[in-house]
């Protein structure tokens, strides 16, 4: 690696990748490639973090620290150990150089990309580093793209089941002291085959093959959703365990015939209220909530939940310690043109519109059609399987005839009955309910805390409205400590800390992620260059501030409509 000048004035690093030389930007003209790193930026906001792939000599480094405020975070990915090896990582307050390294790119993009920040990123491959390292820069947009689309689902789904998560989270309380906790069954079926019955087209063929080898079931544990049950039951195929997940009344629908079915039905707490209250067999209880928020709950254990009931159930199965675990009807594609297998279809679908938007590869190495989620799905599979293979012995297999599933090598079902493999003996899970919780007063804490916040709502709001109805122009950074609208404005700042970072924001579910988004995006969107005069402006921040709270009361009250709804018909 040699260091030039370029004709523009500054340094460019050219380096050796392979048998040939290559400069990291542009000799003749360096200051274009700064030029086009910060026309990229040129519109920040004042929490925007922004993801450079490449440092070379670091020339743009200053021109990028004018451009950031106090709340910017910039993460530059270096591919060249020897480029890297030149920085300290840290190179200024804001500015962190970090060494690419593909197998740790997604567990970074998860940590520092949420459902509030996602909309506000940016990114810049600089000078010639996405041609000189295309493949390293073509993984880090794939990454980045996933950490994406994972984000923003996780604000969508808690938009579109914000209502129905507090109802059945109020609701599902009075059902834990009958409920096991699963961490009693742990390791309970260590090495015990499972099967996990997914809806997917090629269901059918597998229930078929499962009926002509009902013989061999007795050795497997056997896991299903709720969706899958109707289809066991008409072949007089009995699950072990029964996961439900949705939150919402179709759920019940497909389970409404097979309330009196002695097999243990695994719940969370945004499970649907209804069947949980109405099933009569064993329930089992995977903490979600909870443990963040009752501090006798801690030691509970939870469950994968990637957005599909197959990951949870997957994820119980490994939990009880079963291998291998047998993938049916987990299609995550449109075989066969079907949405569904026609054994798991129900009336509700044929209100819905199921229509493929792109196509993947197959188990068969051929292209089949899918949609966005499910291919979402399938990605967040094969996380988890890579994760878990690289840590334990688990085998997974596949069975299904739709994408492909890297980590579950695809075997025909009939060739896995028709083998000799010794396995350990299948368990039945011994109930022991041993939690212990006065659910009515639980629920009332829950509303109380909600009327707490509302309370601090209202205190916000007359400050502010105090504040604008005075009209007094100052600057916060040059009025004395003791200044009363300095001090209105702290005791402001204290009451958004302690709704937002109380244990107790978790009760809100859906509405609080959707709340912190939304109030981001209208109360607090202003561009990185305006932060400091904006934030100092104490007419401005009685403006921001006003419509926080107003919206903070709007939402709470909406909560408590139907957190007290909820309570009455559960608790009469």
């Amino acid at each position: 690696m040699k260091k030039y000048k370029t004709a523009d004035g500054y340094n460019v690093y050219r380096i050796k990748k392979g048998s040939k030389s290559h400069e990291l930007a542009h000799r003749k003209t360096y200051q274009k490639d700064i030029d086009d790193l910060l026309g990229t930026l040129d519109d920040i906001k004042y929490d925007s973090i922004i993801f450079i792939f490449g440092i070379d000599t670091g020339g743009y480094l200053g021109a990028l620290s004018r451009l950031l405020c106090s709340k910017n975070k910039v993460v530059i990915f270096e591919p060249s150990a020897e480029v890297f090896e030149q920085y300290n990582p840290r190179i200024a307050e804001q500015i962190q150089l970090v060494f690419y390294e593909k197998d740790q790119l997604k567990n970074f993009f998860d940590k520092h990309i949420n459902s509030v920040n996602f909309n506000n990123l940016y990114f810049h491959a600089f000078g010639n580093y996405a041609k000189i390292y295309k493949e390293e820069y073509d993984h880090l947009v794939e990454t980045l793209d996933w950490a994406y689309i994972n984000a923003s689902s996780q604000l969508v789904l808690a938009n579109r089941f914000r209502e129905v998560f507090i109802q059945n989270m109020l609701a599902n309380l009075k059902i834990l002291n009958k409920a096991t906790p699963i961490h009693h069954y742990l390791f309970t079926n260590k090495n015990v085959p499972a099967i996990i019955v997914s809806a997917g087209p090629s269901l059918d063929k597998h229930i078929q093959v499962m009926a002509a080898h009902k013989n061999r079931l007795k050795d497997y544990f056997i896991i299903a959703g709720s969706r899958t049950v109707r289809a066991l039951i008409q072949n007089d195929i009995k699950p072990d365990m029964i996961l439900s997940i949705d939150p919402i009344d179709a759920n019940y629908d497909m389970m409404k015939e097979h309330l009196d079915l002695d097999v243990p039905l695994v719940f969370y707490e945004y499970s649907n209220r209804y069947l949980v209250k109405d099933y009569q067999g064993e329930k089992i209880y995977i903490a979600s909530l909870l443990p963040k928020v009752i501090k006798a709950f801690r030691h509970l254990k939870g469950a994968y939940l990637g957005g599909s009931v197959a990951h949870t159930c997957i994820d119980m199965a490994n939990m009880l310690g079963c291998s291998p675990i047998v993938l049916v009807g987990q299609d995550l594609a449109y075989t066969y043109d079907k949405h569904h297998s026609d054994t798991a279809t129900y009336e509700r679908d044929k209100t819905l519109k199921y229509e493929s938007q792109i196509t993947v590869e197959d188990v068969f190495g051929n292209q089949v059609k899918t949609t966005l989620t499910l291919n979402h799905f399938r990605k967040k599979l094969e996380d988890y399987i890579a994760l878990y293979q690289s840590k334990t012995d688990v085998a997974f297999i596949n069975c299904s005839y739709g994408a492909k599933i890297e980590g579950a090598a695809h075997k025909e079902l009939s060739e896995i009955f028709k083998s000799s493999i010794p396995y350990a003996s299948k368990k039945t899970l011994t109930p022991y309910k041993d939690i212990v919780i006065e659910s009515k007063a639980a629920a009332d804490t829950i509303l109380r805390y909600i009327d707490e916040c509302l309370e601090k709502a209202g205190q916000g709001l007359e400050l502010c409205n105090t504040i604008i109805l005075e009209n007094s122009e100052k600057s916060l950074i040059d009025v004395e400590e003791k200044d009363i609208d300095l001090q209105r404005i702290l005791y402001i700042l204290k009451l958004v800390n302690e709704f937002e970072n109380a244990a107790e924001s978790h009760y809100l579910g859906g509405y609080f992620s959707k709340f912190k988004y939304d109030i981001k995006q209208n109360a607090f969107n202003m561009f990185a260059k305006d932060y400091d005069r904006l934030t100092s402006d104490l007419q401005h921040q009685a403006q921001a501030f006003k419509a926080y709270f107003q919206a903070m009361q709007e939402m709470l009250e909406e909560v408590k409509h139907i957190g007290c709804e909820t309570v009455t018909e559960f608790y009469k």
